[in-house]
């Protein structure tokens, strides 16, 4: 949790009802109405992912800060990028760049930028 909020700038919901044991999951709250559930290891609901371990999430973030921005935040929160900046396009087919990294379970986190 504290990786996605402090390196990647996701502010979790309902952190303190799963601290209680009242939920078994968390959010990450990406905007009002989208959210990625976190499952850690053991709590994982019904259905499930087809490989519902740690290391199995690739997850995207679209940033609108200057990526070196991004690069600077990670870096100092001690976590290695792994590759990039490298030249990417967003879905909808806009030049963009990416950074890739690793969080605690080892899952692929990417933060892509239209801007360096």
């Amino acid at each position: 949790m504290a990786f996605y909020r402090d390196v990647v700038g996701l502010e979790p919901r309902g952190e303190a009802a799963w601290r209680r044991g009242e939920r078994p999951t968390f959010q990450l709250p990406l905007d009002d109405t989208h959210f990625i559930n976190v499952h850690p290891a053991g709590t994982e609901l019904h259905p499930r992912a087809a490989r519902s371990e740690p290391g199995g999430l690739d997850v995207c973030f679209l940033s609108d800060a200057p990526l070196s921005e991004t690069v600077n935040r990670i870096t100092r929160q001690g976590v290695a990028v792994e590759l990039g900046p490298v030249a990417r396009t967003t879905a909808s087919g806009d030049p963009s760049h990416s950074i890739y990294f690793r969080d605690p379970d080892g899952n692929l986190v990417e933060i892509m930028s239209t801007t360096l």
